[in-house]
């Protein structure tokens, strides 16, 4: 018989990779997430809703895609698009628990609006932007060189600001349990997103990488043929990545790479306060990311106006209350769905619309997935794209479309879009692409005027560049 969660832990990380978990023989040293994927399930057809983080957590937080909560395009840091805000008037599950007599708590990186956590109403959001604590803010620490930030950077003095975040976590995890009110408490880390600046205990781990060390997938950036415009250009400093050495991507690989073992081990702590302190049997807890890193495939770094496995595909642990045994599901399931997942399973289901309640993952068997990008800092990229287990396909109203056979094509380097023998699976997926918008009330499928590829929403042309002011920015600073 299912047990119901009387409450509810969410612990989520940035940018960090589906392989690092699910990929057999992956160098990523993980043993906490590894054992808890014993007693989890693993779903492994997993995916954002959108590779770019303010618009994922949008959409995870609200259930909404970001045409329908405004949350299209990343906001704070010093870039060009203005300081903006996930809108009041799209509530957050978060708030519906509150209100429902849930006692919430909110650590860490919230990146949907300065200060806008307690403007809500969620007034315990320690060491959060969504608090008192800036997006940006810089840990006080030493570093050993060779440094190249935001690629890598090893510390040698200090503590991340991470590992504060971890232990407020289980500071709460104490307190809240205390309560006879259920919780939701979500341990919300901006690692591994880069700057890659690691504990060098943890960078020591993958010190014996080969000297010749590549990541897989790497070509030369913009070299690739028959690619959208969109691919074509960096938009932020970091994803320039032409003159990195093959030295660099080792560090950077060896540093990314350490990032996870640094959060597996905070992580481990974590899990085991869950358990010291009897919660195993009345809560259910997740593990998650918000979307994943190029790490070099491509040609890139971090993430872009893009649909690529490396950025899309996310790790995804759900453990339920008295689960021992850890299984794989096989379903796709999408970033947006996560809190209707969470919630059903638990004493505060009540909150959920019957939609919501319906988009849980247990109650679906989906066989593809769907997905959206729209903006990225003030610039223009409209692109939807679909997947399924062999195919995906990306349209766009200013840009070329993408298909890919990942089952010939594993690497998504040759766009099949166009390949008169790809023609019949090209129009059932853009069929089923075009069929969601109309579900989900997209504007994009009325057509009309689209800005060029990369454009400003102010109305500058793409090939202009906007000061990111780096000298206000510490993840810029060299």
């Amino acid at each position: 018989m299912k047990m119901t969660a009387k409450n509810l832990i969410l612990f989520i990380t940035d940018q960090w990779r589906w392989d690092t978990i699910n990929q057999p023989g992956h160098p990523a040293k993980l043993p906490n997430l590894q054992a808890f994927r014993k007693e989890s399930t693993n779903h492994v057809n997993a995916f954002t809703s959108v590779p770019l983080c303010t618009p994922a957590r949008g959409s995870l937080f609200t259930g909404k895609w970001p045409h329908q909560n405004g949350t299209m395009d990343n906001v704070q840091g010093s870039s060009f698009y203005p300081h903006g805000k996930l809108h009041p008037s799209h509530r957050t599950y978060m708030e519906r628990l509150q209100d429902a007599g849930y006692n919430v708590s909110f650590v860490g990186k919230w990146h949907l609006g300065a200060g806008t956590l307690h403007e809500r109403g969620i007034q315990d959001a320690p060491l959060s932007d969504g608090g008192d604590e800036p997006l940006m803010t810089a840990d006080d620490l030493t570093f050993a060189p060779p440094r190249k930030t935001p690629f890598y950077g090893t510390i040698t003095e200090g503590e991340h600001l991470d590992e504060k975040r971890v232990h407020i976590g289980m500071e709460r995890l104490e307190s809240l349990s205390k309560s006879d009110k259920p919780f939701c408490l979500i341990v919300s880390l901006p690692g591994p997103h880069f700057p890659h600046h690691v504990p060098k205990d943890w960078v020591d781990l993958y010190k014996d990488l080969p000297e010749d060390y590549m990541p897989d997938n790497y070509l030369p950036q913009f070299t690739e043929q028959g690619k959208p415009e969109a691919q074509g250009a960096p938009y932020w400093p970091c994803q320039d990545t032409r003159a990195l050495t093959q030295d660099d991507w080792r560090r950077t690989a060896q540093h990314y790479w350490g990032f996870c073992s640094f959060i597996d081990d905070l992580f481990g702590q974590f899990r085991r306060r869950v358990h010291d302190l009897g919660l195993d049997d009345n809560s259910v807890f997740a593990f998650t990311a918000d979307h994943g890193e190029m790490l070099g495939a491509h040609g890139w770094f971090d993430k872009g106006p893009f649909f690529y496995d490396e950025v899309m595909r996310i790790p995804m642990l759900i453990r339920s209350p008295g689960q021992s045994s850890g299984c794989d599901s096989e379903g796709f399931v999408s970033f947006r769905d996560l809190f209707p997942t969470l919630v059903s399973a638990t004493e505060g289901a009540a909150i959920l619309s019957e939609d919501e309640a319906a988009r849980a993952y247990d109650r679906t068997d989906q066989d593809h997935i769907t997905y959206c990008y729209d903006a990225y800092q003030g610039r223009q990229f409209k692109f939807r794209g679909i997947r399924d287990a062999r195919y995906k396909y990306a349209w766009s109203p200013h840009d070329i479309a993408e298909l890919y056979d990942l089952e010939t094509d594993p690497q998504e380097r040759n766009n099949r879009a166009g390949d008169p023998d790809m023609a019949e699976i090209e129009s059932r997926l853009k069929q089923q692409l075009f069929d969601w918008m109309k579900a989900e009330h997209d504007a994009l499928i009325c057509g009309g005027y689209q800005l060029p590829v990369g454009s400003y929403i102010d109305g500058r042309p793409a090939h202009e560049q906007h000061d990111h002011k780096p000298h206000l920015n510490p993840a810029l600073k060299q």
